[in-house]
Order: structure tokens, then sequence, then C-alpha cells
């Protein structure tokens, strides 16, 4: 007989036996040892907060778990309470003996909140996707865009243009005599020169949010089908003033606020997508629809003084889609997948919203822990 209940301190060795069990059988996934999230803990007062879920037997072996991140979102002109399915894990994947318990977790979780979400599933293949498209949940592909800023490291670097030794090959050739640097340079003016000319704006960084913040939500949220509600306390609790690593830009036009981006600037070493290049990655943003392309092109003008080697980021509004084209920027392979509970899916459906009208990116997860 198992339970599933809150994660407590008297369960953390039962915690760590099962990632022992999991490493053992090799699974990369592992749980959460303390019952307290680092990030967004719950806190009175506080709508955004994580709770951990652990699948308990009779003799208190921890068999699995998952994460909800509880948020508010605004869907339409309502404000709803709503949660992200995360990291749902079970020893199924090592023991077939409890390959049905991550059904199990996923009914407890919707018994405790039925308008669920899941974002970052890398592929449709996985044994997650397989699962909750049997349960009947919406999934889609969440845009990749891209925009390559040092092109001789791009070249070296890209594992996915890099599959094979011949386009090893013909990449360092490219990158060695400069070939594929005026190749890029020149595709991507040319993208640029395509699109609507877009009114200029400034990036200026800033320590933490304050109630301009507030003013842009409130003037711009209706014309967003669904949208995490994005004020200014929800940021500073996402993007803590503390934290050093998040580059918070206020986009600004004649000295008017127009919109804000959240950004990464991260050197990275031996990823499987990006290998060593210094990566710029736009992982949340907010703005009216119709200035997204001004607020990206500014933000994208910031990381490039910066010195990165490529800018990347995943949108799945229509308008944000747009605005990062005009910007610049190329759109790429996904493995970035948005799915949806059939609850939620329902209510989305009944207020006349389609997937290109949901705000989602990377801030919307478990936070940009893969960039």
């Amino acid at each position: 007989m198992i339970a599933i209940q809150l994660s407590a301190e008297r369960y953390t060795e039962a915690v760590r036996c099962f990632n022992d069990r999991l490493k053992a059988g090799g699974a990369k996934s592992r749980f959460p040892l303390s019952p307290v999230p680092a990030w967004l803990p719950k806190i009175v007062g506080r709508k955004i907060f994580q709770e951990y879920y652990l699948a308990v037997d009779e003799e208190d072996a921890v068999r699995g778990g998952y994460i909800l991140k509880h948020q508010e979102f605004w869907i339409k002109d309502r404000v709803f309470q709503i949660a992200d399915y995360h990291l749902p894990i079970s020893e199924g994947t090592v023991d077939r003996r409890y390959s049905q318990l991550g059904v199990t977790l996923l009914r407890d979780a919707l018994s405790r909140q039925p308008l669920l979400y899941g974002l970052g599933i890398g592929s449709y293949d996985e044994p997650l996707a397989r699962m909750l498209q049997a349960a009947g949940w919406n999934m889609f592909s969440v845009p990749f865009f891209f925009r390559v800023v040092r092109p001789t490291a791009f070249l070296r670097n890209i594992a996915f243009l890099r599959r094979s030794a011949a386009k090893r090959m013909a990449l360092d050739l490219s990158a060695a005599t400069g070939l594929g640097w005026l190749g890029i340079h020149a595709f991507q003016a040319f993208r640029v020169l395509k699109e609507a000319k877009v009114p200029a704006a400034e990036a200026e960084l800033v320590d933490e949010f304050s109630d301009w913040v507030d003013e842009l939500w409130n003037s711009c949220k209706e014309r967003y089908g669904m949208s995490a509600v994005r004020d200014a306390e929800t940021l500073r609790i996402l993007y803590p003033k503390n934290n050093d690593r998040f580059i918070r830009l206020k986009i600004s036009r004649r000295s008017r606020p127009i919109g804000w981006v959240v950004a990464l600037d991260s050197q990275l070493s031996g990823h499987k997508h990006f290998g060593d290049m210094r990566l710029g990655s736009i992982v949340d943003c907010f703005a009216s629809v119709a200035d997204t392309a001004a607020v990206v092109g500014a933000a994208r003008r910031y990381l490039e003084s910066r010195g990165v080697d490529l800018i990347v980021s995943n949108q799945s509004h229509i308008a944000w889609q747009r605005g990062f084209q005009q910007a610049g920027f190329l759109r790429g392979p996904s493995n970035f997948i948005f799915t949806a509970s059939r609850e939620l899916t329902e209510l989305l459906r009944r207020e006349g919203i389609e997937n290109n009208d949901l705000h989602f990116n990377r801030g919307d997860g478990d936070g940009p822990i893969n960039l």
C-alpha cells in the first residue's frame, strides 16, 4: 500500500535511499532531500510557492514523488490559481514492480489541483509525455528562437548541426575560412531587412523590479489570453535582488517604460546542445503586444554588448514570436514542450483561447536551470 503525502524531515533518509536506487538503476533524475524548497518555499501570504509530495509505502520507503509549483494566472479577464506539475519521478523507471506508480502520482496531483500544466519536457517520446498524451493532456512545442552573435564560436559548438564527421568538418572549415561568419551575418541581416522597421528602445539594468512593473502589467494584461501574473511582487520573488545571476532589464522609449526582460549570460562547458559557448538567454519578458519587437531588440543589443556568442529564447505567444523574428532572430527546432491538463484545456477552450495566445517561456517552468 502506497500513500502520497507532503514531504517531511522524517523522510529525508528515505528520499536519499530512493535517489540511490534510481542512480544504481541508471536513472538521471533525483528528488530533493529537504522538504523545504530552496526556491519558492511556502511562506504565509505568498501566492507563489512549491510543495513536494512523496509516495511512501507501508515500511516508510519512498517510491516516488512530484512537485507542484502554485502560481496565479491571468486567463481572459480573471485570475486563477494554477500549478506546474514538475519532476514526477517513480521507482518504476528502474523497477517494474512500480510501473503504474507514475499514473498514481498524476491522479493524486490532479485531485489536489485539476488546473495543471507542465513545461520543459524534452521529447514527445519520453515516458512522461506519452503518459500525459494518453491522459488527454494538450501538448505543443514552445517555439525556439536564436540569434548568432559570434559565428565562429557558434559553428564550432552547436551540437545540432555537428551530428556527423562530415558536418563537423564542413562547419570547422567554414569557421576557419571566415565563410561561415559572412554567411550567417548576411542571412541574419537579410531577415531583419525583410521585417518592418522597429521603433528604437533602450535597455537599462535594474537591481529589482518596482512599481512601474505593476503599471505595465495592469495596462497590458488584457491583450493576453493566458499569462502568469507578472506584477512587481511576483517578479521580486522569482528574480530576487540578491541573485546576481539574473539580468533584469527595464526597456524604455523616450524615458517611458514599455517592457522588461529577465536574461542570463552563462559561460557553458560541454553543454549537450551549445558546447562551450557563452550563451545569452532571454528567459522571461513582458510588454504590450505592440512593443514586443522593440523590447526584444533592446535586450538583444544589451546582451551583444556583453560579448555573448549566441542568444536564445522559447516563446509561445504569437506576438512574442513575431517580435523575436522582427528583432533579427531565427526560428530553430524546439525540444521545450508545454502540456495542459484536460481541465485546464477545457477552461481555455470555453474562453476561446488558442495555443498561440498563451504567454509561456522558460520563466514559467522550474526556473532557467539548464541555461
